[in-house]
């Protein structure tokens, strides 16, 4: 694909002013320095141009788009407040052999689409990704209109007394006829830190006010102790598998936005023994290999241990290259599973749905990166995912 010679020359004005004006960001998810290092690099860089052109054609689609709040799900929560956050547990099904289809049944890796009736969980997944999106594309250009979008979807979600989320998730992942909100529904905020990334990168605008910095500290902060106080929130962190690793990385980043960096610190000195107890001394993850769609669970675990990573080391503390006395550590887990994931090798283990390789591909790149090892990219270009702009961008 060619550039238009117009848009080459805004890009390379864009990257002029930015390589001048550019302040590192405090990041959780993406190495601060080499996301500046990729910025000053851009005007220069055919490559990264062509990224940030796309990027940028994302986050335009996005300035107009209706977004949904809480406050739109058709369906009341148990507590009968229509601010808390509800979703419905995917793989819970109506049994035909029950009076009234209740207790619900569980289906492992089969969603079932009438829970998508409740529109919480889809919306606050838009929100996130978007906000992700545009503070990464006002990053990158400068341009106010992407923050200006950005910090409004902030204020939509979380801070506007008419559309804003309470700061829990009480009623997440309901099992019709057992339950109203279960702890292991605190994996549908797993994408809170990319928010938190975002917010850091919105700090520059000027549209970026006093009172969504201080809402915005107020609401994780009361997030956090839900996290670490409720029954919900006390049952999840009891978890063992990959809900374990991505509530144990909420709480790190949430606790360091916060400016609680004790909370964080434990969160990283007992990442090891997390890590020891998921990981084979060959790779496997046991805990992930019991499900129906255990290469993708596989993968997803690993996903989270690549977020775990990141933060960490931004912290001074290296879980890439942790391995216990046995042996067991991210990087034989993903080397575990890098050639059934690529497609090399068939699966040897229940996946009754398709692979879908876009957070392996990501995971690979990442690698790449932090074994310095191009093995690793190459593979990466089996299953290579030009969508995801934004992976190919900051890891490419």
């Amino acid at each position: 694909m060619k550039l238009k010679s117009t848009h080459i020359i805004l890009l390379v004005a864009f990257f002029v002013i930015n390589v001048v004006n550019a302040q590192v960001p405090k990041l959780f998810l993406v190495d601060a320095n080499k996301a500046m290092k990729i910025k000053k690099d851009a005007y220069s860089n055919d490559v990264i141009k062509k990224n940030v052109l796309q990027l940028t054609k994302n986050a335009d689609k996005l300035l107009d788009k209706h977004f949904g709040s809480v406050m739109d799900k058709k369906v009341l929560p148990p507590c009968g407040n229509m601010h808390e956050y509800m979703s419905m547990a995917a793989y819970y099904w109506y049994d035909s052999s029950k009076p009234n289809g209740k207790p619900f049944i569980r289906k492992d890796g089969q969603k079932n689409p009438a829970n998508l009736e409740v529109s919480d969980d889809k919306n606050f997944n838009d929100i996130i990704s978007s906000v992700h999106v545009l503070s990464w594309a006002y990053y990158f250009t400068n341009e106010n209109k992407y923050a200006d979008k950005a910090i409004e979807l902030i204020r939509f979600w979380f801070l506007d007394t008419a559309t804003m989320m309470l700061p829990n998730l009480n009623h997440a992942q309901i099992i019709s006829g057992i339950d109203t909100g279960r702890g292991a529904g605190i994996i549908d905020s797993r994408y809170l830190p990319f928010l938190l990334d975002g917010i850091s990168l919105l700090h520059s605008s000027k549209s970026w006010k006093k009172a969504d910095e201080v809402g915005m500290k107020n609401w994780f902060s009361s997030f956090l102790t839900w996290m670490m106080t409720s029954k919900n929130g006390i049952g999840e962190s009891k978890n063992k598998n990959n809900h374990k690793t991505f509530y144990e990385n909420e709480i790190a980043c949430i606790a360091l936005f916060c400016g609680k960096e004790a909370i964080a610190k434990t969160v990283f000195e007992n990442a090891k023994k997390l890590i020891a107890s998921q990981i084979e001394p060959d790779g496997k993850q046991p805990l992930e290999l019991t499900r129906t769609t255990s290469l993708w669970y596989s993968s997803f675990g690993l996903l989270g241990w690549s977020y775990l990573a990141n933060v960490a080391e931004a912290n001074g503390v290296d879980l890439w290259h942790y391995e216990t006395k046995d042996g067991r550590s991210i990087k034989k887990a993903l080397d575990y599973l890098l050639p059934f994931a690529v497609g090399d090798k068939p699966w040897k283990f229940q996946q009754i749905n398709k692979f879908k390789t876009s957070d392996f591909y990501g995971l690979l790149l990442i690698a790449a990166d932090k074994f310095k090892d191009d093995t690793y990219r190459k593979q990466a270009e089996k299953i290579k995912d030009d969508k995801n702009v934004l992976v190919n961008l900051l890891n490419g």
